[in-house]
């Protein structure tokens, strides 16, 4: 059997080729970066995404390397009180619980369990240059730093090249990533440099007029994450840039004191501009795309990482059961089903994603408005109207 191409080596990409291997479908990754130093700080993972984790049998990786939260807190930026709060459900008997982990903690687990599998080829830093198809496959093109070309021949690729995706070019969308005049500032400092009341695993949630912070421990809660978000005038293209402490200074000025001790303690950060997409067509031919090649999230419902391992969970089920009873001619029709399973659902996040990113960050008078919404809710309100995000269901 011919293998699968999959563009990118990040959390989309990686889980797709683990869930693909260990259905006996051969892979070939090709990730133009040369080295593996996941970019980021904390990140959580929702019941919905732990789900298909724990079913590549990750599960006990997980739990080594995460903190599972017990409670959320929503405040407003100058408040010591929060606008609610709320216990995490305790999980009944063989439930998957919400984690927080480092996002490089994450990608480790992933890449090992990659490496474990024999019917996974890698070829690092080589990038997605070209894509032709043949009558029974592909024929992809790869390219080097140096500019050296190679052809890998495929049954299909998969593009899981994120938020500025090759593959998704090659479909015909050529529509450009937009900024949102959103940057997220992000850091990881260590837990015995805050007080004991912030390494409680608790996720804070502060909402302030043009920016808000978010907060809680990660591994093993050795370290706390924090991300503040703030409105920007430019934009910087990349994943991340260092940031001068300096140019946020006074961010956490009238907030209470816990918040001003975090952005005080934090040893460095690393800051993103934040681009927004509309999603593609999830699938032509034999070209599917996952994560944020389809379907960028913005980061105010945590569900990015989340939504493209959902796709790579569906992506692998469709592709497998596709190949089993009709063998790679099949695999149009399988990234059309994949495609049709999953479109509603991504632009659905991402529409709940782009909401909050309103909500949270209204001025007044409307944000006493947002507020009397928050209290109205409770926390029973507040689980279920979020219930079709977290219960989402393994396929199959």
């Amino acid at each position: 059997m011919s293998p699968i191409l999959i563009a990118g080596a990040g959390i989309g990409g990686l889980t797709a080729a683990i869930a693909l291997a260990r259905r006996g479908i051969p892979v070939v990754i090709a990730e133009k970066r040369t080295r593996f130093a996941e970019a980021g700080a904390g990140i959580q993972v929702s019941p919905n995404a732990g789900r298909v984790l724990e079913a590549l049998d990750l599960g006990i990786a997980l739990r080594r390397a995460a903190v599972r939260p017990e409670s959320l807190a929503i405040s407003r930026w100058r408040s010591e009180t929060p606008l609610l709060s709320m216990p995490y459900a305790p999980p009944a008997p063989g439930a998957t619980p919400s984690r927080a982990l480092k996002r490089a903690d994450l990608h480790q687990i992933l890449l090992d369990a990659a490496r474990t599998l024999p019917n996974i080829r890698w070829l690092i830093g080589r990038g997605l240059l070209a894509c032709a198809e043949t009558e029974s496959g592909i024929t992809a093109t790869l390219v080097a730093e140096n500019g050296q070309t190679e052809t890998v021949e495929a049954m299909g690729l998969i593009g899981a090249d994120g938020l500025w995706s090759q593959a998704r070019q090659l479909t015909g969308d050529t529509r450009e990533p937009r900024f949102t005049g959103w940057e997220a500032w992000r850091t990881l400092i260590p837990s015995a440099e805050v007080p004991s009341e912030l390494r409680q695993p608790t996720v804070s949630l502060r909402l302030g007029s043009a920016r808000h912070a978010v907060h809680y421990p990660v591994a093993g809660g050795k370290e706390i994450n924090l991300v503040l978000i703030r409105a920007a005038r430019e934009a910087r293209p990349g994943w991340s840039r260092d940031g001068n402490a300096s140019d946020i200074a006074g961010i956490a000025n009238g907030a209470p004191i816990a918040l001003r001790h975090l952005v005080e303690a934090a040893p460095a950060w690393q800051v993103w501009s934040l681009y927004d997409r509309e999603p593609a067509a999830m699938a032509k031919g034999r070209i599917a795309l996952l994560g944020d090649a389809a379907h960028p999230v913005l980061p105010f419902l945590a569900q990015g990482a989340a939504l493209a391992i959902e796709d790579a969970a569906v992506l692998a089920h469709e592709l497998a059961n596709a190949l089993q009873a009709d063998g790679t001619a099949s695999v149009p029709a399988a990234f059309a089903a994949y495609a049709a399973a999953r479109q509603g659902r991504a632009t659905r996040v991402q529409q709940a994603s782009r909401d909050n990113a309103r909500s949270y960050h209204l001025g007044r008078p409307w944000s006493y408005a947002r507020d009397i919404v928050l209290r109205r809710l409770g926390p029973e309100g507040l689980r279920q109207r979020y219930a079709w995000v977290y219960d989402w269901p393994l396929p199959g």
